[in-house]
């Protein structure tokens, strides 16, 4: 009965907006630093996944590559994991070779996501005509962790025109 009347008489005043008074039982509350999640991610397993991606990416490893996306990924706000394993597989299936490099990453960690900005360059020879082709832009993530791995939950780019 106690704790119902303790429920009700601090989330009723905050759903109502009513302001109300400090209790004395309520003063003595102390808020301690463990009660605060850490980083969803450290800086090194940031480095590691984005050596990840560029790796796989390179090597045109379809699986390992989507294996670094969430069940719930998203793709340009429109492509889900099916969609986004389609477009990778022709990608990858159309180019001899691949070169990706990620540069000026800007890098917020959260205690729920990480969020990753930065500038992309893929240089592709195409199998057919061994031509070369230059594919850049900006490009942003984010991850979040399942299953104490980091994974894609949403990646946005866009490439430039080239003149």
């Amino acid at each position: 009965m106690k704790t119902t009347i303790l429920i009700v008489s601090i989330v009723l005043p905050l759903f109502f907006g009513i302001e109300i008074d400090s209790q004395p039982a309520a003063q003595n509350v102390s808020v301690s630093q463990s009660s605060f999640r850490p980083p969803v991610a450290t800086e090194q397993e940031m480095r590691q996944f984005l050596e990840n991606y560029i790796e796989r990416y390179t090597r045109k490893d379809i699986d390992g590559f989507l294996g670094l996306f969430s069940s719930k990924a998203i793709q340009n706000q429109n492509d889900r994991l099916p969609g986004i394993r389609e477009l990778y597989r022709d990608f990858f299936d159309r180019s001899q070779t691949l070169n990706c490099r990620i540069e000026d990453r800007k890098i917020e960690i959260y205690e729920n996501a990480v969020e990753v900005k930065a500038r992309y360059e893929i240089e592709q020879i195409v199998k057919r005509s061994g031509e070369g082709k230059v594919w850049s832009g900006r490009i942003r993530w984010v991850l979040i962790k399942e299953d104490g791995i980091l994974k894609i939950l949403s990646i946005d780019y866009k490439h430039e025109k080239t003149p």
